[in-house]
C-alpha cells in the first residue's frame, strides 16, 4: 500500500510541475494561484496541501529537489580521476550537466525565462558557485591577481547565460556540443588567460 501511495504522490507532483510549466508560459508566478495549479494538473486541492504548505513551499521544494538531483548526477568525484590538465574531465562534467538539463528542458526553460523565478536562478548560481569554489579552492586572490569571488561570478554568469540561450533556441545543439563549447571558453579562454589551465582540476 505504501508503495502505491508513493507512486500516486510522485505522479501528482509531476502533474503539478507540468501545470506550473504550462501556466508560467502564459503569466507570472504572482498571477498563478494554487487553484490554477490544481485545476490545470487535475488533482484535488487536498492532494496539493497534503504535500505542500502553500504555493511558495511548492516552488521551494521543487527547486531544491531539482538542484539536489542535478548535483547528484553531475558530481565530479564520480569521474574526475585523471591527473594534470582537467579540461577533459571538465568536458565530462559539462556533458552530464547539459544532459540533465536537456532531460528537464521545459522546466529549466520556463524557470530561466521571462516569467521565471528569481529564486530559481539564484539557486542555480549557488549550485554552480559550490562547484567552482571547490575547483579554485587551491588559489588565493593573490595567486590569481584578481578577486576570486569575481572570477567565479563571471564564469557562473556566462554559463547560465549560455544555458538560457541554448534553451531559448530549442536546444539545436547537443549536450555534448555545449559541453565542448563551455570547456573551450572556460579552459582555453578564462583559465588560459590567467595561466591556470594546466593547474586546475575538478574537485575529487
Amino acid at each position: 500500500m505504501k508503495e502505491h501511495g508513493d507512486l500516486r504522490k510522485t505522479r501528482s507532483r509531476q502533474y503539478l510541475v507540468d501545470a506550473l510549466i504550462h501556466l508560467m508560459d502564459q503569466k507570472t508566478i504572482d498571477e498563478i494561484t494554487v487553484q490554477n495549479l490544481v485545476e490545470k494538473a487535475q488533482v484535488a486541492r487536498s492532494t496539493f496541501y497534503s504535500q505542500f504548505e502553500d504555493k511558495q513551499d511548492f516552488l521551494d521544494t521543487i527547486t531544491d529537489e531539482t538542484f539536489a538531483q542535478l548535483r547528484k548526477e553531475t558530481k565530479p568525484d564520480s569521474y574526475a580521476k585523471e591527473p594534470g590538465l582537467s579540461s577533459k574531465s571538465s568536458c565530462k562534467y559539462y556533458v552530464k550537466h547539459f544532459q540533465y538539463i536537456a532531460g528537464h528542458a521545459e522546466f529549466f526553460r520556463v524557470m530561466l525565462g521571462r516569467n521565471g523565478l528569481p529564486s530559481f536562478r539564484q539557486k542555480m548560481e549557488e549550485s554552480a558557485r559550490i562547484t567552482y569554489t571547490e575547483i579554485l579552492n587551491q588559489f588565493s586572490d593573490e595567486d590569481l591577481s584578481l578577486p576570486k569571488a569575481y572570477l567565479i561570478q563571471y564564469i557562473i554568469s556566462a554559463h547560465i547565460g549560455i544555458t538560457s540561450k541554448w534553451l531559448e533556441d530549442g536546444m539545436k545543439y547537443s549536450p555534448a556540443y555545449l559541453a565542448e563549447l563551455l570547456t573551450h571558453l572556460t579552459f582555453q579562454g578564462v583559465f588560459h588567460g590567467l595561466e591556470l589551465d594546466k593547474m586546475i582540476e575538478l574537485p575529487k
